[in-house]
């Protein structure tokens, strides 16, 4: 029996849909950033950020986060959550390496100064 090219190239096309609508569906949006202040016992403010991929299928990726400021002056733990890249602009998370899907990184600082730590970019890996 011999397959028809037609055939061929439906199954390819369809293929080839179906595997893009699973990618296309994360997005770097899908990074949410939650961050909660409390005071340290000197008064203090102390900041304790969330970082989560929501996207329920793939991991990302080399994430980046605006965080104009940020500096390596300021102690975050664990020191290896978030490290400015250098440019006084970004930071990059977890040290570019992937965050699962709807896996958290949690990471605390202090500093005078609330950052919002925005979503820039990222890797999107299905």
């Amino acid at each position: 029996m011999e397959i028809k090219p037609a055939v061929i190239l439906v199954a390819c096309v369809l293929f080839c849909i179906s595997n893009r609508g699973t990618a296309a569906s994360c997005r770097t949006s899908d990074i949410v950033v939650q961050t909660e202040t409390y005071p340290d016992p000197g008064g203090r403010p102390e900041y304790f950020v969330n970082v989560l991929n929501n996207c329920g299928s793939c991991m990302q990726k080399n994430v980046k986060l605006a965080c104009p400021g940020f500096n390596s002056s300021i102690e975050v733990y664990p020191d290896t959550a978030i490290k400015p890249d250098g440019d006084g602009k970004l930071c990059t998370l977890y040290a570019g390496r992937p965050v699962g899907p709807k896996e958290k990184v949690f990471f605390n600082y202090e500093w005078s100064t609330k950052f919002s730590f925005n979503p820039v970019s990222s890797t999107i890996v299905c």
